[in-house]
């Protein structure tokens, strides 16, 4: 196990070969926090584009 920061400035704590893993296919290293928040994001954005909203419309 090894620790790391996340873009936050979190301490995540992370297994050597799972962090060679993300990195060797272009992943951020983030911390919980960061991942629920960027997979919620990521959910809406589907959820509008399946809603038959314009996803490059301004908020």
């Amino acid at each position: 196990m090894m620790n790391v920061y996340c873009d936050c400035g979190r301490l995540v704590w992370l297994d050597r070969s799972a962090m060679d893993l993300k990195l060797s296919i272009g992943k951020t290293l983030e911390c919980t926090q960061c991942r629920n928040k960027r997979i919620s994001g990521e959910i809406e954005l589907l959820n509008r584009h399946f809603n038959g909203e314009d996803i490059f419309a301004e908020e």
